[in-house]
């Protein structure tokens, strides 16, 4: 992505809407949490030293202090970053950033929750939908609905144009704890990020056409086997993209694949699609790839780096990834995104890999130790402007881009002998994803947003579903139960599928597989996911 860890949640609209927009007239949202008596007297009486819009946001200068989880591809010190300093200069808010590397963030900001001894907001430290809802109902984390819609104008702008996002931010109380990271969905390579790709100078050598039909892949996956030397037909860095991407083929995921591996049966109920007869046909199809020998046979102990050596050395066959040259450089070039595939020829093809535009919830959240807590709300709600997100995304204009022909490009002789990774780092804050904030192909500088992603987007648009869920909300009370019970399905899930596939074990055992579902529990998670979302309609 920018490899961004940004790469796995999706989105919904629905008549909730309506309901967490009431709930912005009351303080705190009108929940069951308690957004702390300091804080809510701080949001209620501003102080004069804060400028309710325009910049800057205080008349004097003021420091705000967050724990931050800080990539390795990021800069060591973000306010050595020149977006950071051209935002402080614009703002007159200095961020003491609290900068904790990324191995050991999560430990540290559970460790601060529970010791009490946090700071006024956590940035970019990927908090679980679960225990945003905890900490929210018992009012550690402070109810956002008023600050939003009194002092964060852009995000409210955002909220107003994609109405799903506002769904998937809202809690069962009625109340937004956290700031959303946006995926514009006009851009296509942000929206339709996973495809399916297939060599073109490979089919032209075999005499092929571009597949179609599931027969019709295999027959090509067989034709590399059989002709390239050393060739790996079908492979990947782990088995995640190569599924995401034929789940339409076998009617799986049927709503997106930001709401897990949830989606609606025949009848329009809630079910957990890995127990359903359609994945069984996927794992069988799967199986039979890899029994010949055409699924790599390392798939679930493989990596990043030997999946990229793979390709650049011209290995692969077909994968599944946002575009090859962006991770196999001139010898990804060679690649064309396929049509989705079909189960028989005259099928209507169908594209479910489809991002939301809400891709995250957990990355801001202000707690009820905050001092300043509508300086915070106005400095995060400058990254949802355009002016914002362009100093986020490209840095400062004339420093590290430049308009070119009426887009902002990266300064070509940045990138001399360096991945747009390293020749950014001193410029902008991204790197590293789990971020809030507003991308768009106007600004972001991904492998997603690539001619080649752009393109390839482009092939599976007309079949793409429209009606894309959000990761669904839950109390803290549910949110206790689906974590516990769903921890044991996905991890029992997870044996299951790689011992299908590898022919460890046998699909003939599929109803001793579903009991064993049953078993852990998974009437009660569907259940929950049922009434979150019967609460959305």
């Amino acid at each position: 992505m920018t490899r961004s860890p940004f790469t796995r949640r999706t989105v919904l609209a629905s008549s909730a809407v309506l309901a967490s927009t009431t709930a912005l007239a009351a303080c705190g949202g009108g929940g069951g949490g308690d957004d702390g008596g300091d804080t809510a007297e701080k949001i209620e009486n501003p102080d004069d030293n804060i400028n309710p819009e325009g910049m800057p946001i205080v008349e004097e200068a003021t420091t705000i202090s967050f724990m931050s989880r800080r990539s390795n591809a990021s800069a060591e010190d973000w306010n050595e970053v020149a977006a950071a300093q051209k935002t402080q200069e614009l703002t007159n808010i200095e961020v003491n950033w609290g900068l904790v590397a990324e191995e050991a963030a999560i430990e540290r900001r559970n460790l601060q929750l529970t010791s009490g001894d946090y700071p006024e907001a956590f940035y970019r430290t990927g908090i679980p939908s679960a225990d945003i809802a905890k900490y929210g109902e018992q009012g550690t984390f402070v109810a956002l609905n008023d600050l939003i819609e009194q002092y964060m104008p852009n995000l409210t702008a955002r909220l107003e144009e994609y109405p799903a996002i506002r769904t998937g931010l809202t809690f069962p109380d009625g109340n937004i704890y956290s700031l959303p990271g946006i995926y514009d969905p006009k851009t296509l390579g942000l929206r339709y990020q996973t495809k399916l790709w297939i060599r073109q100078d490979w089919l032209d050598q075999f005499g092929m056409s571009a597949p179609e039909t599931l027969e019709e892949y295999q027959a090509y996956l067989e034709e590399v086997a059989a002709s390239i030397d050393g060739a790996i037909p079908l492979g990947g860095q782990d088995m995640g993209a190569l599924l995401v991407s034929l789940y339409g083929t076998f009617g799986l995921s049927n709503h997106g694949n930001d709401a897990g591996l949830i989606d609606l049966d025949a009848d329009g109920k809630i079910r957990y699609f890995p127990a359903s007869d359609e994945y069984r046909d996927l794992l069988t199809f799967l199986n039979g790839l890899y029994s010949k020998g055409l699924l790599q046979q390392d798939i679930y102990s493989t990596d990043a780096a030997a999946f990229t050596a793979n390709g650049t050395e011209g290995l692969l066959g077909s994968c599944a990834v946002q575009a090859p040259a962006g991770y196999f450089g001139t010898e990804g070039e060679n690649y064309v995104a396929m049509k989705p595939l079909v189960r028989s020829a005259g099928d209507e093809p169908v594209w479910h890999a489809v991002r939301s535009e809400l891709s995250s919830i957990g990355n801001f959240v202000m707690t009820d130790n905050a001092e300043h807590p509508i300086e915070i709300a106005r400095w995060m709600d400058f990254w949802f402007s355009e002016e914002g997100a362009k100093l986020f995304f490209l840095g400062v204009e004339g420093e590290s881009y430049e308009e070119v022909d009426g887009r902002d490009e990266l300064i070509p002789e940045l990138l001399e002998d360096k991945t747009v990774d390293e020749a950014l780092k001193p410029y902008v804050l991204y790197l590293g994803g789990w971020y809030p904030g507003w991308a768009t192909g106007d600004w972001f500088r991904g492998v997603e947003t690539s001619e080649q992603s752009t393109e390839g987007a482009k092939v599976v648009e007309p079949y793409a579903l429209k009606e894309v869920w959000p990761a669904f909300t839950f109390s803290a009370e549910e949110s206790q139960q689906v974590t516990t019970i769903g921890n044991d399905i996905s991890k029992y899930a997870a044996e299951s599928q790689a011992a299908f596939v590898t022919g460890d074990r046998s699909l003939d055992e599929w109803d001793d597989h579903i009991a064993t579902f049953e078993q852990i529990g998974l009437a009660e998670f569907v259940t929950a996911h049922q009434t979150a979302y019967d609460r959305r309609q």
